[in-house]
């Protein structure tokens, strides 16, 4: 097969390499960040902007709604459109609706501005690390590559919740999203001169419609009915008839894709056992991972009382230990496998879940907490550093932005899925300690107790699927085409 068919960018200076990184990462981080920075500033969103307990969730369920709904064809786009054009493109929208949001004046404008925003990151984040992806030989640099991606996810949400607290109680609420802007047009100044060209095939000039769009609808069914739930309840009416509309539209994708002549989803990516396996893994162990940081942020201050600067800052041991751990992922992935890797991980992981459904009411920082912190993120970094490896190793690079976009897509999705489900969960067991008399504050912690308890058996699920994925290649030998 010839390189004009691959469609691959030429060869980056090995000094140009590091900095392509860096960019990249830090409109990664952005997203990451806005995960979470947002959630501490609602309380102050509702009274200046008079949100209702109704309307508000939307300034976070809308930014969720979309970045989930797109990210399939966002990934796809950084294929056919070109990934350097995409990751400008939408970076460009994701700073423009920055500035929207923090500009705002009313409830419906500001969520406007956040679906919008959503769609930037859904985008953006597949561009960049399909960028990555082709940037970085398939080999020893590229793990590092994705070794410093998979740290981002722990120490993102962190920043977040430092940032949130931290500038919502000295500036105000509106500098959460003016803080994109000068790191947004600062990245697009970088841009040009920093990324390389892709120009993009031929024979990959279009774009699979009817796939796309059955994709995107389910996807948008699913996500929205899973943000739903805290209001209407998994067994209610509304509930059931959005996931079963969210089976039909996946089904009829799945059905389309079978028998497409260019489907959105080569046959050769899906098929490839170990990019199956890693996705399905990532998928339960995001789920995992963000319902942590859920729980554990109201466990701190509701159940302990803290501030959401201190909340925040409690989280920094996590960050750094998973930042930690992903660097000691990247040398042993040479030598120990990433099946083996991705085992010790999750069992840490696990170890720490088990640690957190002990935590009381009152308990001190670091005589309960600390520990299990540093346990999980040890076992997180050294985790998802070979799932993102086996996710897109092998794939051609007319396809990284596709294979991007499923990794992604399982992050998303999985994080939205596991927060909504552990809620229900946690709230269920609350009401019924409440009712049998149990004070407030130990019955909250007893459905976190119940939430962590389920989140063991999420990890538990990552593991086994795990148990499929073969011997990951990180040697630098070339891609399989698919």
């Amino acid at each position: 097969m010839s390189a004009s068919a691959l469609a691959l960018p030429a060869p980056v200076a090995e000094h140009r390499r590091w900095l392509v990184l860096a960019l990249v990462c830090t409109a990664q981080f952005m997203l990451l960040v806005d995960d979470t920075v947002v959630n501490v500033a609602l309380p102050s969103i509702r009274a200046d902007l008079g949100f209702d307990e109704r309307t508000l969730t939307w300034v976070v369920n809308a930014y969720l709604l979309t970045f989930g709904g797109f990210l399939l064809v966002g990934g796809r786009a950084a294929d056919l459109l070109g990934r350097r054009r995409l990751f400008m493109t939408a970076l460009t929208l994701f700073t423009a609706c920055s500035l929207l949001c923090g500009l705002a004046e009313s409830p419906g404008l500001l969520i406007g501005a956040r679906g919008a925003q959503g769609l930037g990151g859904a985008l953006l984040s597949p561009a960049a690390l399909s960028i990555l992806l082709v940037t970085f030989p398939a080999g020893r640099e590229r793990t590092r590559a994705l070794g410093v991606w998979a740290a981002l996810l722990g120490l993102g949400a962190a920043t977040g919740t430092v940032l949130g607290g931290a500038i919502t109680e000295t500036i105000g609420w509106r500098w959460v999203f003016f803080l994109n802007v000068p790191i947004g047009i600062a990245a697009l100044a970088l841009a040009p001169r920093l990324l390389p060209r892709h120009q993009p095939s031929s024979e990959h000039d279009r774009l699979d419609l009817p796939g796309a769009a059955t994709v995107t609808a389910g996807l948008l069914a699913l996500v929205y009915t899973v943000v739903q739930t805290g209001t209407q309840g998994w067994a209610s009416p509304r509930t059931l008839l959005g996931l079963g509309l969210a089976a039909l539209l996946l089904a009829a994708f799945a059905a389309h894709e079978a028998r497409a002549t260019a489907p959105l989803v080569p046959r050769g990516v899906i098929r490839r056992r170990a990019i199956a396996a890693a996705d399905g893994a990532t998928l339960l162990a995001a789920g995992a991972l963000l319902a942590m940081f859920f729980f554990l942020t109201l466990y701190m201050q509701l159940g302990q009382g803290y501030s959401p600067l201190r909340t925040g800052l409690s989280f920094l041991p996590f960050s750094a230990t998973m930042v930690l751990c992903s660097g000691i992922a990247i040398k042993a992935l040479r030598w120990i496998g990433a099946r083996t890797l991705i085992l010790a991980g999750i069992a840490l992981a696990i170890i720490g879940f088990v640690l957190y459904g002990r935590l009381q009411p009152g308990g001190s920082y670091a005589g309960e907490l600390l520990a299990p912190l540093l346990v999980t993120a040890a076992g997180m970094g050294l985790a998802f550093v070979p799932l993102m490896t086996a996710a897109t190793t092998g794939v051609a690079g007319r396809d990284s932005g596709l294979a991007s976009g499923l990794l992604t897509a399982c992050q998303q999705i999985g994080g939205a899925i596991g927060i909504a489900v552990l809620v229900t969960l946690a709230s269920d067991r609350t009401s019924a300690l409440l009712r049998v008399g149990t004070g407030q504050r130990p019955a909250l912690v007893g459905g976190f107790h119940l939430a962590f308890h389920v989140g063991i058996g999420l990890l538990l699920g990552a593991g086994l699927i795990g148990l499929l994925i073969g011997r990951v290649r990180t040697d630098g030998s070339p891609p399989a085409i698919a």
